[in-house]
């Protein structure tokens, strides 16, 4: 089992959820999704919580997700405007290692369809480019590490992950495991 948390930051659409559940599944430890914390704590999605309450109040919320979180093995999967939340990224940075999935912008308009519908984080007639060239920066201020995912399968990222962090996978250690008892024998 992995003995640390693994954030997961970057872009909407960029795969934070879909990788973080193949590489909690591959580490055997948990797998949480920051936008999930969101919901659950305000009893709404989060279009609706940006279109009630507002932008800083989402954020604040945000804030308050990734503040919750302990730094008990997980992959964490988090928003994409988590980046704007500083203090929650600090935290995050101290106890984690924070992973940015880097992906180019004609993939990622691709994936997101319509941002609002998505709860992308938007300031008044923003546009996806506005804000890959204003997030991107943060992102990279932020990250331990960076991978980029052009037109890269999910698994085969979560391959290059395990590769960086030094990690065998599930099956590589029951394998080696075999191999040990035989040698015992």
């Amino acid at each position: 089992m992995f003995d640390k948390m693994i954030v997961l930051i970057g872009m909407p659409g960029c795969g934070k959820t879909t990788i973080g559940r193949i590489l909690a599944q591959e580490l055997d430890i948990p797998f949480v999704d920051t936008d999930n914390l969101i919901r659950e704590a305000e009893g709404m999605i989060l279009p609706k919580i940006q279109q009630e309450k507002g932008m800083d109040y989402f954020l604040k919320a945000e804030e308050r997700a990734l503040l919750s979180l302990d730094d008990t093995p997980k992959v964490v999967a988090t928003g994409g405007s988590a980046i704007f939340c500083e203090h929650g990224m600090m935290y995050l940075g101290s106890i984690a290692t924070v992973i940015y999935l880097e992906t180019d912008l004609k993939m990622l308009m691709r994936r997101m369809g319509d941002p609002k519908k998505r709860g992308v984080v938007l300031s008044p007639n923003q546009t996806i480019m506005g804000v890959f060239r204003e997030r991107r920066p943060l992102y990279l201020r932020y990250a331990d590490i960076r991978v980029r995912t052009y037109h890269t399968r999910p698994k085969d990222v979560v391959e290059r992950i395990l590769l960086i962090l030094g990690v065998k996978k599930k099956n590589e250690e029951e394998k080696e495991g075999e191999g040990d008892a035989e040698e015992n024998r």
